[in-house]
């Protein structure tokens, strides 16, 4: 190993640290310029279905922005009703860079004027007779170009769709557009008229805004309750202050190293932060520890030696295996787990590299002015009860070696099991708190208005106009009407059914029933029509050259198999009904969706083989022995299997921020291991008796361990007041892994090494 004792940093501190300080004020100004970024489509990324849905709804909005109002209301249908509609959709029209507004007052319809189509206002402006408004609301709540996009099935609920050109680039920006429109519609808003909204630069502001309210609460807890507990390990104050003051150093550098290095913070790698802090505590604590364990008669540098000698190798292996399990994210096909990886890897080279280098000079400078900091020495660590709990702990764990076997062993079963049973259904909808507005929309438009998930098939004739003929367009209706009557969509839209539409129009047929027409010369009379007036659904239903046609079919948020089902259905019964020469795809569909939520869980069980063969070589090179690192590896699964078998049970949805807790739990929870077995060894090596070297490790290695994990425990457990619902998963599923992983490296582990006469 490296001769401790030639360590420049505790040789020569105060130049080395003056000239770190002087390295670092670039770094922390850096950090002082991140900002979160907080683009709601990153949340969408590990849900293929919305990112889906979204991408088509933005197709043919031309990249503007969209916010949609939902007036909720027993009488909408009413001269009243529609009068507050109007004025809504009328204050709307105010707004700057508003360039369109639809609602039931703000829309056309397609009517019969003698021998020809004309548009006219969906609800005509002026006095109604009551006939004349159950008239149009019977139109809304059947018609199915209406029903479900512009009106509820039952008639109470209306959807305002606003349009606009904005630079919404920056939060500010967002902020502002946000604040506005709510001032706009607040006026509006009573018991009478229940008025929400939707919209994308909405969604980024509440996620930004609900997190940093929590960071404010969250982090001054978590920081007195890790406080106390370093105090009660360290009990000296002046250690505590040293400490506080490195991990702050540190804590400052991190975002501005992260920055420069490339990566912005965003909701998802946040968590590194703290995480990050956490670990660094933990090197720093079992560098303390162990300074204050050195003969208190040697001089200052010397102590200092002897204890980059206890610390130096296991701290080094410590930091690999955590980089492992985070660089088991880096191989992630999600974005964010990728990132989170990479930058986790590059945190836990900072910290490496501080504790070992500028830090170790800091310590050295805190003791010279500060000597009290290591004063106790041997005698202050050795009360006579603290020594014999641990050392007790140990000889009870290997006088009960076998119920450690039993426990590990059977734990591996019903966890390969529940391997299988993961909930890998991933949804962004649950990416929300549940009593954010936007998700509270979203669920309203899930349940009453026909559902959030649009998924469409292309029905590609080869050449341009090549859809508007009969033949294909009666196809495609036998297509839909067999989508219809699977009885899995809420709702189906065709062109067929556009062109049919506007055939009943034009026969004057109010009966509901869509017939197409019956010579292509009205067909090409409807096209030309709806062209001119650039007629919506024209857009969302056909493509420019009118080669493909679209049907678009819709869904509640179901769960992820089920709905691959429905649509594997249509698409086979769509290519028996089709000619050979018409091409049949779903390609935005579904397959990609399950496919990357198969790709997520299958990178990560990949990954995970990677990481313990990674890890296993790792402590193979340590300790240069089979058994020890197959037992230190063997502790580990433990916690991984209980996580699984929990995760499993509680059917939390794997997504792309629970998917991290495995990885981190193996990477964090393997580092205790690494300390107590090289402490274990090294105490052998000086012809101290196994058993005897046993309790004597526990005894020195046990405060940092138990410490070190009350500090990972206190941080996940403080994720539980965070309103980002998979940040709560992560916390409860992290406390447990590491409360697993503290039991597993204090009581199987020394009762599996027992088992080495």
């Amino acid at each position: 190993g490296m001769n401790a004792s030639r360590n420049p940093f505790v040789l020569f501190p105060g130049w080395l640290f003056a000239v770190f300080l002087l390295g670092s004020i670039p770094i922390i100004w850096q950090t002082t310029q991140v900002s979160i970024d907080t683009d709601p489509l990153t949340l969408l990324e590990s849900d293929k279905r919305h990112l889906e849905t979204y991408d088509r709804i933005q197709s043919f909005l031309s990249d503007d922005t969209v916010v949609v109002i939902s007036v909720e209301s027993d009488q909408i249908f009413s001269q009243a009703g529609f009068d507050q509609i109007r004025s809504i959709s009328n204050a709307l029209g105010q707004q700057p860079g508003l360039v369109d507004v639809k609602s039931l007052t703000h829309s056309v319809k397609p009517v019969r004027r003698g021998f020809a189509l004309a548009w006219e206002p969906f609800v005509p402006a002026g006095y109604l007779s009551e006939d004349q408004i159950i008239a149009i609301r019977q139109f809304s709540v059947t018609h199915p170009l209406v029903r479900n996009i512009m009106v509820s099935p039952d008639g109470r609920i209306t959807l305002i769709t606003a349009t606009y050109k904005r630079d919404l680039s920056t939060p500010a920006l967002r902020q502002a557009f946000r604040d506005e429109t709510s001032q706009l519609l607040a006026p509006f808003d009573s018991p009478d008229y229940r008025i929400r909204t939707i919209s994308l630069p909405f969604i980024a502001e509440e996620i930004s805004e609900s997190f940093l309210r929590d960071l404010k609460l969250v982090l001054p807890v978590t920081a007195l309750v890790i406080l106390l507990v370093i105090g009660l390990t360290l009990r000296s104050f002046p250690c505590l202050v040293l400490l506080l003051l490195s991990e702050v150093t540190l804590v400052a550098m991190l975002p501005g190293v992260l920055g420069l290095a490339g990566f912005s913070l965003s909701p998802y790698n946040l968590l590194l932060l703290p995480l990050l802090g956490a670990i660094n505590l933990t090197v720093l604590t079992h560098q303390l520890t162990a300074l204050r364990k050195t003969d208190a008669a040697l001089p200052m540098d010397e102590r200092f030696t002897a204890m980059l000698r206890v610390v130096f190798r296991p701290s080094l292996f410590a930091a690999i295996t955590t980089a492992i399990g985070l660089g088991s994210l880096a191989v992630s096909g999600v974005s964010q787990v990728r990132d989170f990886g990479i930058s986790g890897i590059i945190g836990i080279t900072v910290i490496f590299a501080w504790n070992f280098g500028p830090g170790l000079s800091f310590l050295r400078l805190g003791c010279r002015f500060w000597p009290s900091a290591v004063r106790l020495g041997t005698n202050g660590l050795r009360q006579p009860e603290g020594d014999s709990l641990f050392r007790r702990l140990g000889q009870a764990a290997m006088a009960k070696r076998w119920p450690a076997v039993v426990a590990i062993t059977t734990l591996l079963l019903p966890a390969l099991y529940a391997a299988g049973q993961l909930n890998l259904d991933i949804r962004a909808i649950r990416f929300l708190a549940p009593d954010s507005p936007t998700r509270q929309m979203a669920e309203m438009m899930d349940a009453r208005m026909g559902g959030i998930n649009i998924v469409q098939l292309d029905f590609d004739t080869g050449k341009p106009n090549g859809i508007n003929r009969l033949e294909f367009l009666r196809r495609m209706q036998a297509v839909q009407a067999f989508a219809e009557d699977t009885g899995g969509f809420s709702s189906t839209y065709s062109y067929a059914s556009l062109m049919a539409m506007m055939n009943s129009i034009g026969e004057g047929d109010d009966s509901g029933t869509l017939k197409l027409p019956s010579n292509s010369l009205k067909l090409n009379l409807f096209v030309v029509l709806l062209k001119t007036t650039n007629y919506p659904f024209l857009q969302a239903l056909s493509d420019d050259t009118q080669q493909t046609a679209h049907l678009v079919l819709r869904t509640t948020d179901v769960p992820s198999g089920e709905f691959v089902q429905l649509l594997e259905s249509v698409e086979q019964r769509a290519r028996e009904i089709m000619p050979e020469e018409v091409g049949v795809s779903a390609q935005a569909g579904l397959h990609t969706v399950l496919k990357a939520d198969k790709e997520i869980v299958d990178a990560q069980l990949g990954s995970l083989i990677v990481t313990l063969i990674a890890m296993f070589t790792t402590m193979l090179l340590l300790w240069r022995s089979w058994f020890l690192a197959a037992i230190a590896l063997g502790i580990s699964l433990g916690p991984l299997g209980l996580l699984a078998i929990v995760a499993a049970w509680f059917q939390v949805p794997l997504n792309s921020v629970t998917v991290m807790v495995g990885a981190l739990a193996l990477g964090i929870g393997i580092d205790d291991a690494v300390h107590l077995i090289t402490h274990w060894l090294q105490l052998k090596r000086r012809g101290i008796e196994p058993r005897i070297a046993l309790g004597g490790a526990l005894e020195a290695k046990g405060p940092p361990i138990i410490c070190t994990s009350l500090i990972l425990i206190s941080f996940s457990l403080s994720l539980l007041w965070m309103s980002f619902p998979p940040l709560n998963d992560f916390g409860w599923l992290s406390a447990i892994a590491y409360t697993a992983a503290l039991g597993a490296v204090l009581w199987a582990l020394p009762s599996l090494l027992g088992l080495k006469k």
